[in-house]
């Protein structure tokens, strides 16, 4: 690919998208076959993630139900399937609105504003997936985005905390549009899509541009994974028009089922779309099985902005820190997981190290 000052070529990733997509039109006409012998069948889907956190430095508490999906997946055909979820999490909140007076001396405000109650009940995704052939699946409508999923994946402690993507730079998980899966061999998948790229609440972007995605992972040997990713998204409302681009890379080995290390980084530039905004860093995770039913885990994130302080870049400057993490995860029967961890974050703002100690659980069908 053509690189330009670190930037990638935007035409090019819109152009890389026709081969795919000849190949599967080439694929659904020549090897889209019906098999007479199957029967159509469903399954249910369930997942429930429980947090409950005392902040040591504080001396206080809070439990909360982080995640509780609910959905079906029906089989309508070999090649036809379709996917729905119901996520019943926290409401959107806007506060902490900032205004400025016309010699920009900031301004006293007090607003809030909540849609929905906690646990109100929402789409996460909906989507109908096409599978002509064993190398190509399609999707289209509600789609899981794959941006983190691989690392999300690996690491397998989401219950407990969202990866480095997830937790900082707040992308959305789910999005509208459509996403292709393409395995030419087994040890190589292609994946590229075209979504909104503001997540599922939104019938449109709020630019009214679509984002451009596109990833490749390689798994050489066994146990290794390797996986990068980028995507482009257009802004168009000044002044935060600049165009939001994320890179990502991931490697990752798992050593059967005894233990499993990885790490990424990413960079998130002009980050909400605001010019020279910049959000970046690595993340790196581990676990040790100890048992079949006992599992350490450790982690550290070094999240970092393009700035370094003062009234005009007070946002980014905000967000630097470093996350510790360490805990032991418990499995008494398939399905569920209970887990102590501590997690302590390091903030970069001269404010005080706080330390968590969170007791969460999961179970799932």
């Amino acid at each position: 690919m053509n690189f330009t000052l670190g930037w990638l070529n935007f035409g090019m990733i819109k152009r890389s998208l026709i081969l795919p997509l000849a190949i599967i039109l080439f694929h659904t006409v020549s090897f889209g076959q019906s098999d007479s012998t199957f029967k159509p069948n469903g399954k249910i889907i369930v997942q429930v993630f429980d947090r409950t956190v005392y902040n040591a430095t504080a001396g206080s508490y809070g439990m909360y139900i982080n995640r509780a999906f609910l959905g079906y997946s029906y089989q309508f055909a070999p090649q036809w399937s379709g996917t729905i979820v119901i996520d019943a999490g926290s409401p959107t909140v806007f506060g902490n609105l900032q205004v400025k007076d016309t010699v920009g001396t900031n301004m006293e405000t007090s607003y809030l504003y909540n849609e929905g109650s906690v646990y109100t009940s929402f789409l996460k995704f909906a989507f109908i997936e096409y599978n002509p052939t064993n190398t190509i699946k399609i999707q289209a409508g509600g789609i899981l985005q794959n941006h983190y999923i691989t690392q999300e994946k690996f690491w397998g402690y989401r219950y407990v905390l969202q990866t480095f993507q997830d937790l900082y730079f707040k992308t959305p998980s789910s999005d509208l549009g459509f996403i292709v899966y393409f395995t030419p061999v087994e040890m190589i998948s292609i994946d590229a899509a075209i979504t909104n790229g503001d997540g599922m609440r939104f019938n449109r972007s709020s630019w009214g541009y679509p984002k451009f995605a596109g990833g490749i992972t390689v798994k050489p040997a066994k146990g290794l994974t390797l996986r990068a990713y980028y995507d482009n998204y257009k802004g168009n409302v000044a002044p935060n028009d600049a165009n939001q681009q994320l890179f990502s890379i991931f490697t990752g080995y798992k050593f059967r089922n005894k233990f499993r290390i990885g790490a990424e980084y990413n960079f998130h530039k002009n980050h909400n779309h605001v010019p020279g905004q910049d959000l970046f860093g690595p993340s790196l995770y581990g676990s040790y099985m100890l048992n079949k039913k006992l599992e350490f885990f450790t982690r550290f994130d070094l999240l970092q902005s393009n700035t370094t302080g003062g009234d005009e870049d007070h946002w980014n400057y905000q967000k630097n820190g470093q996350l510790y993490m360490g805990g032991i995860s418990y499995y008494p029967v398939k399905g569920i997981s209970l887990s102590l961890s501590y997690q302590g974050w390091n903030p970069q703002n001269q404010m005080a190290f706080t330390s968590n100690i969170a007791l969460c659980f999961e179970f799932k069908l």
